[in-house]
């Protein structure tokens, strides 16, 4: 038989609880992490613990978001509210229905305002009338105000006329009725500014006119025909004390001329595109839409001479469209070659059918044209002599184009001309 004592056996009944006890507290890990005073805290992780975004002061206001709540519940931020949201009177319980509710929104949405709830400035509408010019009421709870088929009238409004003034120049106006008219009539021209060259009566109907002081053409007796009754048109000065027809340009724009003359015919070449006449002289010179000038008369210029005068100087008349050329050179051992001027090479026929004439500028055997070609020709002293002898030529040669004309008929250019009408058969605008 064993004996144990009562001290063994609660030693052993100790053993039993408190070592699994022990076991079991060392197998859970240590809770870690740091908090700050007032900050509620929550598990950062499944053992550490932090700050969470609510706050409660020492005094109990709760801040949501904020560290310094000015209520009991300050939320700084974005809220939802997913169900029933009631505002209780203050002082007040949830069941002591005796109060009832200061605000509540259902979960559908639907606001409820307490018994009695009054807006600034409104007040609670019952009924809406319709009043004068209107139609559809009364209206108590839905329904639709228009204007009535009559209208609003006049009669209606407190204003119902606007009041027309009329201004400098103009008469009429007054009062008119909403919905009326009313005509302004012009009495004149407030004022018209002219510039040279054209006079003004002045006032309000002014009378405009040509100053013939700066305009002296406009003195005599003209026609005009614009070819309505009269073909062609013309522009006739009936006595000879003015010019017939003058053109001023003062355009620094050169491709801006002071007459311009323009024929546009496609049938004929040698059509006119301008025509002068003198017929009681006979002289007559015609331009034709080729550029080509053909006169009675002589063709010269009028070359500036002392004294303020002018000196006539005739052209050379030829059987042919001939162009010239001058030059000089020099035999070197007896040779010259001459290059035709390239500019002067471009506008003859490109053969070398042209004609040279050579002048000795000192004593020589004589000079002779040797390898004429459409660029150049060479010079050569006669019987293979080999001086030095300066020379001076001619080079005449046809134009480019017109190589085969010769003492053309321009008898046609000259004839047929329109016959000028007289001025009381004419209908025209005179001055």
């Amino acid at each position: 038989m064993f004996r144990i004592s009562v001290g063994v056996c609660a030693f052993f009944v100790l053993a039993c609880f408190v070592l699994p006890m022990a076991a079991q507290q060392s197998a859970v890990p240590p809770i870690t992490g740091t908090g700050t005073p007032n900050h509620i805290t929550k598990w950062i992780t499944t053992t550490k613990l932090g700050n969470s975004g609510i706050f409660e002061t020492t005094t109990g206001e709760v801040g949501i978001g904020t560290t310094t709540p000015a209520a009991k519940l300050d939320l700084n931020g974005t809220g939802d509210v997913r169900d029933t949201l009631t505002l209780f009177p203050k002082s007040t319980h949830p069941t002591l229905s005796i109060h009832g509710t200061a605000f509540a929104v259902s979960s559908t949405g639907k606001v409820t305002f307490v018994s009695g709830q009054t807006f600034p400035g409104a007040g609670t509408v019952t009924k809406v009338n319709s009043g004068a010019g209107l139609t559809g009421g009364p209206i108590t709870t839905t329904g639709t105000l228009s204007i009535a088929t009559g209208g609003v009238t006049n009669a209606m409004l407190a204003n119902s006329s606007v009041t027309v003034k009329a201004g400098t120049g103009l008469s009429g106006g007054g009062a008119v009725a909403l919905g009326g008219s009313t005509t302004l009539n012009n009495t004149g021209v407030l004022s018209v500014t002219t510039g040279a060259g054209i006079t003004n009566t002045g006032g309000q109907n002014p009378t405009l006119g040509i100053d013939t002081t700066i305009v002296p053409e406009l003195a005599i007796t003209n026609f005009f025909s614009a070819g309505q009754f009269i073909d062609p048109g013309y522009l006739y000065t009936q006595n000879g004390d003015a010019t017939a027809v003058y053109a001023i340009n003062a355009s620094t724009v050169p491709t801006n001329p002071a007459l311009y003359v323009e024929n546009d015919d496609v049938t004929n070449a040698g059509d006119l595109a301008l025509d002068v006449k003198g017929p009681n002289f006979g002289g007559e010179c015609s331009i034709d839409v080729s550029g080509n000038l053909f006169c009675t008369g002589t063709l010269g210029v009028a070359a500036k001479a002392p004294g303020n005068k002018k000196i006539g100087l005739y052209t050379m008349q030829s059987s042919e469209d001939w162009i010239e050329d001058f030059g000089s050179g020099a035999l070197s051992g007896g040779v010259a070659t001459i290059q035709l001027d390239q500019r002067y090479a471009k506008t003859i026929s490109g053969k070398s059918d042209y004609h040279v004439f050579l002048t000795p500028a000192g004593d020589c055997g004589g000079l002779y044209i040797a390898n004429r070609t459409a660029t150049s020709f060479e010079v050569r002293e006669l019987k293979n002599g080999s001086s030095s002898v300066a020379f001076d030529y001619r080079i005449v040669a046809h134009r480019k184009g017109v190589e085969s004309s010769r003492l053309p008929d321009v008898t046609g250019r000259f004839i047929s001309k329109p016959v000028r009408p007289s001025v009381s058969s004419a209908s025209g605008v005179r001055r």
